[in-house]
């Protein structure tokens, strides 16, 4: 009986042994990490693959209006100078010739008093028309009886990641109140962004997106995000599904941001979703062999690198790196030359959706903060964006000054000139306060005016 046993145990050693061989002979030995390997070549796709390209209508061409003549060569020479400051608004009037003009030299807007019982909020009138309004009109703080200085408050905390009941208990508002504060400084962040990044000069893009869910936890979104390195700036910020569709969304709004002819180098996680969208957008028709028709190429300078990274247990096990366009001594000598150490990586968007996920109290990682709706989640996002490029000083952009400037007292002198993303893609340059993002006017554009 112990013989048999004992045969027992060693024909199930020898087989427990080949089934170990046999895995160990089926696994692919992993490559070195952070080592450039090549992957199965994907086809390039075509702008006719791309809703937003295909079914975007041809705009017509812009009547031209007749020719304003600027108010101050019609006005009398008589009565008081011009002292209050009117740039950046204009005339509400659709009927007046001087709707939608900002420009002072040409509009006829005037100072035409204060009103206000807890705040002096200025008045403007049009000398043209006569229309009067304040200088509130097509800004966020419009028609609110709340001091500005109070709202500014509460949206610069919500900002940095307060959560909407949190600011119902400290500032004692009510959360209808807030939800709609959020919704007017959400849509005033979005449509300052929409006309302010425009013909962006980026050397270098990076690009990813976080996973995030409403209150109904199986509505599950994705926010897609588009980082520059360099300036921190994010020119795109689309929530919606993980799709082809989205993808070419999100890289047909960043196509329209950019300035012609600019071509950066872009990184990505390991999702082929991006390299179809940037193909499709990024290339251009080659005739081959006399044809007729063109082809779609990829254009020759795109460089294009992913980083596949592969879990196990929650864990990083391997990273790989795949180059789909270009090679990875063109990345790293670009990267090099803008001051970057040259690595394919992903590291600054994925910091940057760190920095997202602390700003938004609804993408906290477990947390009874959620957004009901996906709009809601939006207006909260283009909020934060808006205080993060104008108002949020970034350390890393900061910059030495050649002298210290002293500050008096024991304090130590200021050796460095802090910057904001705005300040340092050129938007702007000076640091924003709440107040004044909230205070920007954005009166409509007119369109075909000869001024």
């Amino acid at each position: 009986m112990s013989e048999d046993i004992c045969a027992l145990i060693v024909v199930l050693v020898l087989y427990a042994l080949c089934l170990v061989a046999r895995l160990h002979h089926r696994r692919p030995n992993p490559p070195a990490r952070g080592a450039a390997t090549l992957e199965r070549l994907l086809k390039p796709r075509t702008p006719d693959d791309c809703p937003a390209c295909r079914h975007q209508p041809i705009p017509p061409a812009p009547a031209q209006l007749p020719a304003v003549r600027p108010w101050r060569e019609l006005k009398s020479r008589r009565g008081a100078p011009k002292r209050i400051a009117t740039d950046g608004f204009a005339c509400p009037n659709r009927a007046c010739a001087y709707y939608g003009i900002t420009t002072p030299q040409i509009h006829a807007l005037v100072g035409d008093g204060t009103h206000g019982k807890h705040e002096r909020i200025q008045t403007f009138r049009c000398q043209a028309c006569g229309t009067t309004f304040t200088s509130r009109h097509d800004t966020p703080l419009y028609r609110l009886k709340t001091p500005s200085v109070r709202v500014a408050e509460v949206l610069g905390a919500l900002a940095e990641g307060l959560t909407l009941a949190a600011a119902t208990r400290i500032f004692g508002h009510s959360a209808n109140t807030l939800v709609t504060w959020l919704s007017r400084a959400g849509e005033h962040s979005a449509s300052l962004h929409d006309r302010w990044l425009r013909h962006l000069q980026l050397p270098h893009l990076q690009l990813d997106e976080l996973r995030t869910h409403l209150r109904q936890r199986a509505h599950v979104l994705w926010l897609w995000v588009a980082m520059d390195p360099l300036t921190k700036l994010i020119p795109v910020l689309q929530l919606g599904a993980r799709t082809q569709s989205t993808a070419h969304t999100v890289v047909h709004e960043l196509r329209q941001r950019l300035a012609p002819g600019c071509l950066p180098v872009f990184t990505s996680d390991g999702l082929n979703l991006y390299f179809y969208a940037l193909t499709a957008h990024f290339g251009q028709g080659v005739r081959i062999g006399g044809r007729r028709a063109r082809q779609w190429h990829m254009l020759p300078g795109l460089i294009y690198g992913q980083v596949k990274k592969t879990y196990r247990r929650r864990k990083v096990v391997r990273v790989t790196q795949v180059m789909r366009s270009g090679t990875i001594e063109q990345l790293r000598a670009t990267l090099c030359s803008l001051g970057l150490s040259g690595r394919l990586n992903t590291a600054f968007v994925e910091r940057v959706n760190l920095t997202i996920r602390q700003g938004v109290a609804a993408l906290a990682r477990r947390t009874w903060a959620t957004a009901q709706t996906a709009p809601a989640l939006l207006a909260d996002l283009e909020w934060w964006r808006g205080y993060y490029h104008f108002v949020r000083l970034h350390q890393s952009l900061r910059r030495p000054l050649a002298t210290p400037i002293a500050r008096g007292g024991r304090r130590r002198p200021r050796r460095y000139y802090q910057r904001t993303p705005a300040m340092a893609a050129g938007l702007t340059s000076r640091c924003w306060t709440v107040h004044d993002l909230l205070q920007v006017p954005l009166p409509p554009l007119r369109v075909g005016a000869r001024c």
